[in-house]
């Protein structure tokens, strides 16, 4: 289940209220990095696909081990874009680049509480739905 699984996250850099607020530092590390650490607890590098528009976020990730292979087009960067033609975009990608996949998770830069334990209860419920 976890190996055919793409996670997405979505770490626009152009924050009007908080700028470059998915880098911002929380306890010492970007905020980010948080929910990163958990999803590499279950999930191999490869299966990691931080979507971006910023060459900063960029940068922050590949210091912290995880590769990011494209910025996304500006027309999926501004105010107005949701979250599902973001999505849509990074897993065509993926699946045209890397590996066609079962599942699509998406965790927000900003989520630092996640837990390891509650991702893997969510996929175990979707796998188990699913079946």
């Amino acid at each position: 289940m976890f190996e055919n699984t793409l996670v997405i996250i979505p770490a626009r850099g152009g924050s009007k209220r908080i700028p470059d607020k998915n880098i911002k530092s929380i306890c010492g590390q970007p905020m980010i990095f948080w929910p990163l650490m958990e999803l590499r607890k279950i999930f191999k590098a490869e299966n990691v696909l931080v979507s971006t528009d910023s060459n900063l976020v960029k940068l922050t990730v590949e210091q912290k081990g995880l590769k990011v292979p494209f910025i996304r087009p500006k027309s999926l960067s501004d105010d107005f874009t949701g979250t599902v033609p973001v999505a849509t975009h990074a897993l065509n990608w993926y699946e045209r680049n890397v590996k066609v996949v079962d599942y699509v998770l998406m965790v927000y830069p900003t989520a630092i509480l996640l837990r390891e334990e509650a991702i893997r209860a969510a996929m175990t419920t979707l796998h188990n739905d699913n079946s």
